[in-house]
């Protein structure tokens, strides 16, 4: 079971390309609507199921009483099935105190901090609403993870206007010693054919940093290419994701149920609440409205690894229809693959266990190759070189 708790939807921060812009309001969870929400998703998990649990915002850590007490709670009231929760947030780090670290670390919560890269980079779309610049503060904090040798990952969010300083920044975080960078393309960002060629050139460089540095480092990860690698080696379907079922839940700050964080707080989206029910057969209702006959994607060469063909609120969000993707969206993934596609073949080439490792996770369970990746084999395999 995927849940993910808005603990609030204040913010801190102003960001340019927040999906919520100023629709954002300040409410913030209550201790009887947090622990109502806890009793619904207990009550409702499959027996012995894991319990993935994200707490989000706006910024989690504007509400710590409730963030504190979801842990509490979980390990008091559900101290018989506590093993069952694996805990996750995502925080912009301002108010990443000492107190709040070793929480984190006691709880084995995963922890990702969201932060564009170095103060340039942050400070063209992550402003504060004071206009106060608070880069130092986050830095001091992430550099207290480091030292402490506490495990996080950083998200950055490429945009238009930053795309520039990808590989930059990427490599900024990799040279402070920060091995999981995830990086988050703006999907609803306007991106003209000059920033796509800027993210062509930049994914180019890129690539060589990769292979180079990252791929051989058997702790660093790049979301870019490696979790890709499945979508490429696995021969499955594109399906969208479970959101809408009582398994795949969003909870507002308010109680309320969302299939997705793309549509939180859009009361055409809303499933009930704590206070009510969960309203399936109204989801599937509005579903129906918001589908066309036929998946844009359908034809599509890339759909097994595209988001596009994954994601449906995500494209309702750009084109009002869950199964009809935004040309951004095209044009970013489309970018992405081309740029995968070579990375793979040459780890496949110098036989990389990256890529070797999930070959033979598909070869013992039996899981047919996706087409593109018998492609890659096959060039590299004529070529003489394995």
């Amino acid at each position: 079971m995927e849940c993910t708790l808005y603990l609030t939807d204040d913010c801190n921060l102003q960001c340019s390309y927040c999906y919520e812009g100023d629709k954002k309001n300040k409410s913030y969870m209550t201790e009887a609507t947090l622990e109502k929400t806890l009793d619904f998703i207990v009550s409702n998990n499959p027996a012995n199921d894991y319990i993935d649990l994200l707490l989000l915002g706006g910024e989690p850590l504007l509400n710590k009483k409730i963030f504190f007490k979801t842990i509490d709670i979980i390990n008091q009231k559900y101290s018989k099935i506590k093993q069952l929760f694996r805990f996750q947030t995502t925080t912009n780090g301002i108010l990443l105190d000492d107190k709040t670290i070793d929480f984190i670390v006691e709880n084995n919560i995963e922890l990702s901090l969201s932060i564009d890269g170095d103060r340039e980079t942050h400070n063209l779309n992550r402003k504060s609403k004071n206009g106060k610049d608070v880069y130092d503060i986050i830095f001091r904090n992430m550099q207290k993870l480091l030292q402490k040798k506490i495990s996080f990952a950083v998200r950055m969010t490429l945009t238009p206007n930053n795309a520039h300083l990808l590989v930059h920044n990427v490599k900024y975080f990799f040279e402070l010693g920060i091995q999981r960078i995830n990086v988050g393309m703006d999907e609803l960002g306007e991106w003209d054919d000059k920033s796509i060629h800027i993210l062509d050139e930049q994914m180019t460089l890129l690539d060589k940093f990769y292979l180079e540095n990252i791929a051989n480092d058997e702790d660093a990860i790049l979301n870019l290419y490696d979790y890709k690698i499945s979508t490429f080696v696995f021969k499955r379907s594109p399906l969208y994701c479970s959101a809408g079922s009582k398994g795949h839940l969003v909870v507002n700050s308010k109680g309320e149920f969302y299939p997705c964080g793309y549509v939180a707080n859009e009361k055409l989206w809303k499933q009930g609440s704590v206070d009510t029910m969960f309203e399936r057969k109204r989801f599937i209702e509005t579903v129906r409205k918001h589908v066309k006959p036929e998946s844009s994607c359908k034809d599509c060469k890339i759909a097994f690894t595209c988001c596009g063909a994954k994601c449906g609120f995500l494209n309702f969000s750009r084109t009002g229809f869950l199964n009809v993707n935004h040309e951004t969206t095209c044009k970013l993934q489309r970018t992405l693959y081309e740029h995968n596609v070579q990375v793979f073949e040459a780890l496949y080439r110098n036989y990389n266990k990256r890529i070797t490792n999930v070959l033979k996770t598909a070869c013992d369970e039996h899981i047919p190759i996706g087409e593109t990746m018998l492609q890659i084999m096959q060039r590299v395999e004529d070529e003489g070189e394995v």
